[in-house]
């Protein structure tokens, strides 16, 4: 058998170690992280519905991807961003651009997931105006 201080330092070392790697996996970064690759998707998404506007529309992007693409039958449904994300949009026109925030650890330094009609592009930026 074991004496009670025996199995209460067992007990205090398994504590510590349940700890150590509840912090060694951060399991609220992994969240962030899961809705910082929605923000990406969805990103991609208005962008494909956004490019087949301007193509059907003479090159003009719409301000406002909301009722414009869904009522225009470019996208289905605008991707609603997670709770605590955002998204902005240009002003529409000859050039255009769709900006939604990151949270997780990794985009510390460029919180921005942004596609801009200019450069074609989508990547992390450190301000939604700012082309990757």
């Amino acid at each position: 058998g074991f004496t009670l201080i025996e199995l209460l330092v067992v007990i205090a070392i398994l504590a510590v170690l349940a700890a150590g790697v509840f912090v060694a996996i951060d399991p609220i970064d992994k969240i962030n992280a899961a809705n910082d690759a929605k923000v990406q998707n969805y990103i991609g998404q208005i962008r494909q519905g956004m490019e087949a506007y301007a193509v059907s529309n003479l090159g003009v992007y719409p301000a406002n991807p909301s009722p414009t693409l869904v009522n225009s039958g470019d996208i289905k449904v605008v991707p609603s961003a997670p709770t605590g994300y955002t998204y902005s949009y240009g002003a529409g026109g000859p050039s255009q651009y769709a900006c939604g925030t990151l949270q997780s650890k990794k985009y510390t330094a460029t919180p921005f997931w942004v596609w801009c009609s200019t450069s074609g592009k989508a990547g992390p930026t450190t301000a939604c105006t700012t082309c990757p």
